[in-house]
């Protein structure tokens, strides 16, 4: 398997790649030392080694060049290779390329299914003149456990020269830039409705970039420029759902496109706005950050001064120079809205005691997005939705009166099933949890209903048979479901109800142990 990366806007072009096999005899060229596990992680790397040049024979690596010192200008290219030792099954991978001065540049995730308890990669970085002297290191990530990381040395570089010191631009000039940058994009549904609406803005040319959120479930999808027109696309360049990040082609010429900060991650206390969209219009709204944050998966978020409205997600974060350092975004479980996952996260499981939506937002920083050159070959959203990326739209039914998980279902007068109090934390202790839905229609008609429980990956567990109810005007019917809540591992759960063969409902869920 190879995957490519992108052209670093800096200094360098990266080509990331990636091969898997059993693991070979060791090369007498080699260098590198066995490596202990890291605690508490499952996978040992049994070799890593750094080099110049490589070549693969029977689907095996060979390092032709082993070393760890390179010059820039020189070397052509630095080649990393990893061997592990670990469990088998599939796996997420990730691989972090840090610069000298400690900074993720770029990560690259994927999942890969091992055969076979050892396995081995290798990454290849292609060095440009202007590659910065010192230590890089690239570490590597197997299901979020440390999977060993190596150093290399780059010398070499020119000394550049020290660059003018940028000046703050006007809060008039902010928002013009903004307005011209900006997009509205609606997710469309296989008739064409219009599901959703929220923002991206564009970065080059023929490139949009948004939030996953903003593209998630979508059938195609209806860009409108600054200038008034529309343009449909289903084209997605690049994406990572659980950052929260896509990046769309949109075959137009921008008004205007923004530049990312230079010097990395953005700090708190930087002083940032962000175009805040309602139905009066756009008026930007301080984005100042204010704290930084992690979340299991979802990683880094920044905590911004102003609340953020539904169309401002996937808007950019624009420091005071007019260079977006983030992307507006609420998700931190892919197709979960972000107050109900931080009220999972909690104790109690009420949003009481979650961060205040109203005068608090998210954004994604800028430093996990990675430069895309604009011959990035586009993949289509049914290919996303085929592959398990996205999560299918909600399409609300007026025949969905209520829907509730609960401990309990309780008998009362007249044989009505009611439920008992709502709950959404679940212990994998409690003897019985289940799903409630009281219906209702305006017609006399008969539809089926199916239960599907799905974890954060977007993977079902399970689905129960079709259940065929007979609806009449000005009467209620109900239907439950029993949830396996004993027999699910700690984590996070999604819970879709369909109707008629489309999502009506959905919840999430959380079970601890």
């Amino acid at each position: 398997m190879h995957l490519r990366a992108t052209r670093w806007a800096w200094f360098v072009a990266l080509l990331l790649s990636f091969l898997f096999a059993g693991v070979g005899k060791i090369s007498a060229q080699s260098t590198g030392l066995p490596a202990p596990r890291a605690s508490g992680s499952p996978y040992r790397v049994i070799r890593s080694i750094a080099g110049a040049a490589g070549h693969e024979d029977k689907n095996k690596f060979v390092m032709d060049d082993a070393r760890s010192l390179f010059e820039a200008g020189k070397d052509a290219k630095v080649i990393v290779y990893f061997e592990w030792e670990g469990p088998l099954g599939p796996h997420h991978f990730e691989g972090l390329w840090k610069s000298p001065e400690g900074k993720i540049v770029l990560l690259s995730d994927f999942r890969y299914e091992a055969k076979t308890s050892q396995y081995s990669g290798y990454w290849t970085m292609l060095l440009a003149d202007g590659a910065p002297s010192g230590e890089w290191n690239l570490e590597a990530r197997i299901d979020g456990e440390p999977a060993g990381s190596l150093s290399f040395v780059v010398t070499g570089s020119p000394v550049a020269h020290a660059p003018s010191t940028p000046q703050p631009v006007s809060l008039a000039e902010l928002y013009r830039r903004a307005l011209d940058a900006s997009v509205m994009i609606e997710k469309l549904t296989e008739d064409g409705t219009s599901a959703a609406k929220s923002t991206g803005f564009w970065i080059g040319e023929l490139q949009v970039l948004t939030s996953f959120e903003s593209i998630d479930g979508a059938a195609s999808l209806r860009v409108s420029l600054s200038s008034g027109a529309q343009i449909k696309t289903d084209q997605v360049i690049a994406w990572n759902r659980w950052q929260d990040w896509a990046v769309i082609r949109v075959d137009a010429t921008p008004k205007g496109f923004l530049k990312r900060t230079a010097g990395g991650a953005a700090n708190v206390g930087d002083r940032c706005a962000f175009l805040e969209q309602s139905a009066v219009g756009s008026k930007l709204a301080d984005g100042s950050v204010m704290g930084v944050t992690s979340f299991p998966r979802a990683g880094s978020r920044l905590l911004v001064a102003s609340g953020v409205s539904t169309e401002s997600i996937g808007g950019a974060l624009l420091d005071e120079f007019g260079n977006y350092t983030g992307i507006i975004s609420g998700s931190i479980v892919p197709s979960a809205d972000p107050v109900h996952i931080l009220a999972l996260l909690s104790d109690s499981g009420t949003s009481s005691s979650t961060i205040d939506w109203h005068t608090t937002g998210l954004a994604v920083p800028q430093s996990v997005l990675p430069d895309l050159p604009s011959s990035s070959a586009p993949t289509s959203l049914a290919e996303l939705a085929k592959g398990g990326e996205f999560a299918p739209l909600v399409t609300r039914s007026n025949t969905i009166k209520y829907m509730s998980v609960t401990k309990s279902i309780s008998k009362e007068t007249g044989g009505i099933r009611l439920p008992g109090q709502s709950k959404a934390i679940f212990s994998q202790h409690d003897n019985h949890a289940a799903v409630y839905v009281t219906w209702q229609a305006s017609t006399k008609e008969k539809v089926a209903s199916v239960l599907r429980l799905f974890n954060v990956d977007n993977k079902m567990i399970s689905a129960s048979k079709p259940q065929e109810i007979s609806l009449s005007p000005g009467k209620y019917a109900w239907t439950t479901w029993d949830l396996p809540v004993a027999s699910l591992p700690p984590g996070i759960y999604r819970v879709d109800v369909l109707l008629n063969d489309k999502t009506a409902g959905r919840e999430f869920i959380r079970i601890t142990e």
